[in-house]
């Protein structure tokens, strides 16, 4: 039958084999499918930049979004050249070094009033001088700033107009691909596109680095080195990926330079923000277009703040991936929660506090988010596996074992019921057996419904004593109970616990006759005074379910059980009603003991010795006297064999004792002269 440490182990098992499938199956994914996670580095990268700023430092790039045209019919049209006209102008009173629009150029403004005859038609005479071609007033703005304009890589489109005449009356020519435009952690790559074939063909941030610095954008070359690709001139050097990307860095101040044209054009911009140093640079576009962006790439060429990802990045993250992974599904296999919380944690903790590291010292992006979110992904499987079956195994075992242990002790056996082993277990116990002598008068004496008052009352005493002194009980029949001690759960002092619940039984019995608890005399039975023979053994047992598959059954089996059960039917012959073996005496040497003639068990004679109180009568000077008078009585009758010494020294054991315990002398003077008897009986058959 499969115990609860078989299925504990197999949870664990099947914990382990899917966590060790969860992360061969991210290593792949890291390795042969890579876009799938740019989402994830682009979390981590942007962490790594907003948590540990560069302290390198370079004057702010503005950025300025437009407001996006209205998509809908009843709204009214934004004239979005007209307002970056406008922009221009207002930016224009603080002498701004460079002005980059990031704007889409190459159809005319489908928004201007002359360009739509139906709209222009119907303003009034007086009202058409003030909405003039945007188109013709861009060109007349842009023509009095210095601006770097965006342009498409597509020659055909930028030699018509309007493109062609904003190019003409702009500063310099920036390029940038429409596909730069995109999610994921492409966010924080930037192209720089230094060449086209054979003509140069920089981008936005590389066109504006050029003309804020004077350098010369010929002289870049792309080089391939071990450490990594990087884009060259005598001015400047930038790690770059091998298709000429460049990490951005996303500073935590980068957000602070974003406003929005609308805001600025009627003064809602903060004064701690606004207005901008003179000489300052802007980024003009949408947010459609990300033009921040540009802006960041900008502030990064000029602050020289460059991340690298080096090659060896992808090998370290695959390695973390499978060290710390592989030590969280080994502690969750083998060990329990907490550790395999800690180890989990540590794990985190290590890969982000060296990316982090890493990332202030020396610029590198490590990507520690996957490898953690891998690693907190077993763990929360291991831990949902064990926590779905727990609930099921906790139910279980709290029916199994119900009326078997006390509250207390359930509780206790709820908490480590993962590690109970059911399938066996060999282990230390001490049982305890108990029996009503002559209970076979009951039956002749009370009728049914009184005999079962009686065998509840007795019952249920003497189950609460085992339940108040950490006891299991082993079995219940109609003359008595077994129990045991230390199973299922630990008990270090199991032997003093037995003994202790057997003298409180004995004295409950006791008080059971005095108040007459059974009402036996309204019954006329005043000879039926109850007598509990009690037996107790310690030793080596087996534990185990030993049920069936219907009917679950915790039990010991072994020696100290029969034994037990030998002892308390050796209480009538041995005259004392509470018995203990040899061992439970070696441990118990602090009570008053004494030895009794010895029980016959299936296959051997042993001793047996006679509990008779607690350490207040044992370290008594009459009862060391006895103990010791009664020693040496045994041992002349069992080691030098010589009955008559035994004899004459149970007679002074019976003067010590003044008639205590007479019953237990009289089952050792009926022993010698059963044994005389024999010997002469032998000695007379011989002559």
């Amino acid at each position: 039958m499969f115990g609860s440490g078989w299925l504990s182990q197999t949870n664990r098992a099947l914990a382990a084999v899917v966590s060790c499938l969860i992360i061969a199956i991210a290593i792949l994914l890291r390795i042969l499918y890579p876009q799938v996670l740019e989402n994830v580095g682009y979390l981590s990268q942007n962490a790594l930049q907003l948590a540990w700023p560069n302290t390198a430092s370079a004057p702010p790039v503005y950025t300025i979004h437009l407001t996006p045209e209205s998509s809908q019919q009843t709204q009214e049209p934004v004239y979005q050249r007209l307002e970056l006209a406008q922009i221009l102008q207002k930016l224009g009173e603080y002498n701004p070094e460079l002005l980059i629009i990031d704007a889409d150029f190459r159809k005319a403004d489908p928004a201007s009033p002359t360009l739509r005859s139906r709209t222009y038609d119907t303003l009034q005479p007086s009202l058409r001088a003030t909405y003039p071609n945007h188109d013709l007033l861009l060109q007349t703005i842009i023509s009095h700033y210095p601006v770097l304009l965006n342009s498409p890589l597509i020659d055909a489109t930028a030699e018509k107009p309007p493109l062609s005449n904003y190019i003409r009356f702009s500063e310099a020519v920036g390029f940038q691909d429409d596909e730069h435009y995109v999610e994921g952690s492409s966010a924080l790559l930037y192209k720089l596109q230094f060449k086209r074939k054979t003509n140069p063909a920089p981008s936005l941030a590389l066109q504006a680095w050029k003309l804020l610095n004077s350098a010369k954008i010929d002289d870049f070359r792309l080089i391939h080195m071990e450490q990594g690709t990087s884009l060259e001139s005598a001015e400047l050097q930038v790690p770059v990926t091998s298709k000429g990307e460049m990490l951005i860095y996303n500073s935590s101040s980068s957000g602070t330079y974003i406003f929005a044209a609308n805001d600025i054009l009627q003064d809602k911009v903060s004064s701690k923000l606004w207005p901008p140093a003179p000489n300052s640079t802007f980024v003009l576009g949408t947010q459609t277009r990300v033009s921040e962006r540009h802006a960041q790439a900008l502030q990064t060429l000029q602050s020289s703040n460059f991340i690298t990802t080096p090659k060896w990045s992808q090998y370290t993250e695959i390695a973390a991936l499978i060290i710390f992974g592989g030590a969280v599904v080994l502690a969750s296999a083998t060990q329990g929660f907490w550790l395999s919380l800690t180890i989990a944690a540590i794990a985190v903790l290590a890969m982000n506090g060296v990316a982090f590291h890493q990332f202030a010292l020396n610029n590198i992006a490590l990507e520690p988010f996957f490898p953690s979110l891998i690693i907190l992904l077993i763990f929360a499987l291991s831990c949902t596996i064990r926590r779905v079956t727990f609930k099921s195994h906790r139910s279980k075992t709290t029916e199994r074992f119900a009326g078997i242990l006390a509250p207390k002790q359930m509780q206790k056996l709820l908490t480590k019921s993962e590690q109970l082993p059911l399938e066996g277990q060999q282990r230390e116990i001490t049982s305890l057996s108990t029996r009503l002598r002559h209970f076979h008068r009951y039956y002749e004496g009370l009728s049914p419904q009184d005999l079962a008052s009686f065998s509840n009352s007795f019952q249920t005493a003497h189950l609460d004593e085992v339940h108040i002194h950490d006891g299991t009980l082993n079995t219940l029949n109609t003359s008595g109970l077994s129990a045991y001690w230390n199973a299922p759960l630990d008990d270090p002092f199991h032997a003093a616990h037995a003994c202790r619940t057997a003298i409180e039984m004995q004295k409950q019995m006791k008080r059971f006759n005095v108040k007459d608890r059974f009402n036996f005399n309204q019954k006329n039975m005043t000879d039926h005074a109850v007598t509990l023979d009690i037996g107790i053994s310690t030793g080596l047992a087996t534990l185990g379910e030993t049920g069936t598959r219907r009917h679950f059954r915790y039990a010991p089996l072994g020696k100290p059980v029969d034994l037990a059960d030998d002892l308390a039917r050796h209480c009538k012959e041995a005259g004392h009603s509470l018995l203990i073996c040899e061992t439970t005496r070696g441990q118990m040497q602090e009570l008053a003991t004494l030895e009794t003639i010895p029980v016959k068990t299936s296959r051997y004679l042993m001793r047996s010795f006679a509990l008779l109180g607690d350490p207040s009568l044992a370290f008594s000077e009459n009862f060391l006297k006895l103990k010791n008078t009664h020693c040496n009585m045994v041992f002349a009758l069992f080691e030098e064999n010589d009955k008559k010494k035994a004899l004459t020294l149970l007679d002074e054991c019976k003067a010590l004792s003044d008639g205590e315990y007479n019953a237990i002398y009289a089952a050792f003077e009926k022993y010698i002269l059963s044994d005389l008897a024999q010997h002469e009986a032998v000695k007379d058959a011989a002559q």
